[in-house]
């Protein structure tokens, strides 16, 4: 059950501290905005240092297997223009539905769709071709024959160099509302929680599940698009693979993000209107596919697969990059412009 313990810290940090990672990758690419990109790299930096520690010491092992760059490329392209088109990363859909958001949940609903079918018999044919192409070298560390404490290093000096940089930045405060709770209650359901602080405490989690996870015979860390497949199949067939270790961490996800927007006074059903839950619907389908290609969705490939610097988890993130962006131009950039030169 710790999966279920775990979950429940992550959807409430998650929805408590507002840590969107497909909005910081849109924000960094509109408005110049980085705390977001930093913060991911904190997650990163904390759960590498930990994680090597945790090896050394044999209370967590990596994953094993060839590196699918085709797969991974394709994958983390589909991913990123599902996420811009759902306005959200599957997990961030996830905690977003457990606030209301009609259109989270029709995301989450094409996730799951899509995260069971690529893994069926007829799935896995129709892209076999793209996921034939691999690599031997899981690792970038394997690549280029070092040790990974050299990558952590280099990780750990740019992850501080950033931080430093912004934190000392020109700011300029934001007005608060008067509060209404004082206290813990204030401090848990109310007060504006800084991205670094909520990266922080996200980081110690990803650290914690990796030998959280080995205990129940699994090997790797956070993940939701796996468990994501075994519901589908749960609803409609009754099969009970669902219930391991990912699975309770996907219900605690859920349910903590629950808690925390019902204590926060942010439970309420919104719905955006047609047009956006269409959108919403093809970019879950297009998630749960991009994941399934890339061997992870945005948590276990960007934050998770990136802290033991597998290819496939950095390499994922420009691809997704590229993706987000596209949807942004296109759906943004672009009718921004024809606005201004319609009322010039």
């Amino acid at each position: 059950m710790t999966g279920l313990f775990l979950g429940l810290l992550l959807g409430f940090v998650m929805q408590r501290g507002r840590f969107c990672m497909a909005g910081g990758l849109r924000d960094l690419y509109l408005f110049r905005d980085s705390r977001m990109t930093i913060a991911m790299l904190i997650i990163i930096t904390l759960q590498s240092i930990g994680l090597f520690i945790l090896i050394d010491l044999g209370w967590a092992k990596l994953p094993s297997g060839d590196f699918r760059w085709l797969a991974t490329l394709v994958g983390g392209l589909m991913f990123g223009i599902g996420m811009g088109l759902a306005s959200s990363c599957s997990t961030g859909a996830y905690y977003r539905a457990a606030e209301g958001l009609v259109g989270s949940m029709i995301a989450v609903f094409g996730f799951v769709i899509s995260s069971w079918f690529i893994r069926q018999p007829d799935g896995k044919q129709i892209f076999a071709p793209i996921n034939a192409p691999s690599l031997p070298d899981a690792s970038l560390t394997q690549t280029f024959n070092i040790s990974p404490w050299i990558a952590v290093l280099v990780l750990t000096i740019t992850t501080l160099f950033l931080v430093y940089r912004h934190l000392n930045k020109k700011s300029f405060p934001i007005p608060q509302p008067q509060p209404r709770k004082q206290g813990i209650s204030h401090l848990l359901f109310e007060a504006r929680w800084h991205p670094f602080v909520t990266a922080t405490i996200i980081g110690i989690i990803a650290l914690l599940a990796w030998p959280s996870s080995l205990l129940s015979g699994r090997v790797g860390g956070l993940g939701i698009s796996g468990p994501s497949a075994q519901l589908f199949s749960l609803v409609t067939e009754g099969k009970t693979g669902f219930f391991g270790w990912a699975g309770y961490l996907l219900i605690g996800i859920f349910v903590g993000a629950l808690i925390a927007a019902w204590g926060s006074q942010e439970l309420r059903v919104r719905s955006p209107g047609w047009k956006a839950l269409i959108k919403s619907l093809f970019g879950g389908l297009l998630m749960g596919v991009g994941s399934g290609l890339a061997g992870g969705c945005m948590l276990g490939n960007t934050v998770v697969n990136t802290a033991w610097f597998s290819w496939q988890g950095w390499l994922f993130i420009p691809c997704i990059l590229v993706g987000s962006w596209l949807v942004s131009y296109f759906t943004i950039i672009i009718p921004n412009q024809l606005i201004k030169k319609s009322e010039a």
